[in-house]
């Protein structure tokens, strides 16, 4: 089924939509305490800004707010300076997941955004349909070893992206998903935009990945991580 994007602005409220998911929704549609008061909360996941999922028309939905991280986030946690909609964190994301969607790159199926202005500022949200069945390839890393298989393929999944000339602007452990068939798929791309391929950018994407692995790896009593394991995902990733 083919993403249909529609849009609609009231009041300094804009909403954009995937019209062949869902119809136009209201602008609580991307408030958890509305989903909390229909019972619809499924749970909320792990993360800076700690996603909400809930289930609407027998479908799960994953609701992310926009925050801020490092030291500007002292200063206002979720306000941006207002430069277009188009330009909104939101809006870049969502046709930015609907292109590489449309490509048949494992990443969410975009279902809404909304932006909010507030005078020079603005706030955002996003709605993504949920992946069944997932994992973050960090917390798999502390309940087992993966073999070298599932390695190559964290490392495959990684170049198809590089190959469509996609920029991850955070890839580290827990943006990269695995569901129980060992499938692969990539999230949280607010930052993310394509470039030109090169191979600067891209090796500068492996070695975030590797960082935060190694991040892990310091942090954890058990995680399964080593030199052997990253050859084998760059051995994937040349393939």
């Amino acid at each position: 089924m083919n993403i249909v994007a529609k849009q609609a602005s009231q009041s300094g409220v804009h909403i954009l939509f995937d019209a062949s998911c869902i119809d136009r929704p209201a602008s609580d549609f991307f408030e958890p305490t509305h989903w909390q008061a229909q019972n619809a909360q499924l749970r909320v996941a792990q993360g800076r800004g700690a996603a909400c999922i809930f289930r609407y028309q027998d479908k799960a939905f994953v609701l992310r707010h926009f925050r801020r991280g490092g030291l500007i986030a002292k200063l206002s946690d979720d306000r941006y300076l207002w430069s277009g909609l188009d330009k909104s964190r939101a809006w870049r994301e969502w046709y930015l997941l609907a292109d590489m969607f449309a490509q048949g790159l494992p990443v969410p199926r975009p279902v809404a955004a909304r932006v909010r202005r507030h005078g020079l500022f603005y706030s955002a949200d996003l709605v993504t349909l949920c992946l069944p069945d997932v994992t973050p390839f960090a917390d798999l890393l502390m309940q087992r070893a993966m073999i070298e298989a599932q390695w190559r393929l964290v490392g495959a999944t990684i170049k198809r992206f590089h190959q469509a000339g996609i920029y991850h602007a955070d890839l580290n452990g827990r943006n990269i998903l695995l569901d129980q068939s060992g499938q692969v798929f990539v999230i949280d791309f607010d930052k993310g935009e394509r470039r030109t391929a090169d191979s600067r950018w891209q090796q500068a994407n492996l070695e975030r990945l590797r960082r935060s692995l190694n991040k892990f790896k310091n942090s954890e009593l058990q995680f399964w991580f080593d030199e052997q394991c990253w050859q084998w995902l760059l051995a994937g990733y040349a393939k």
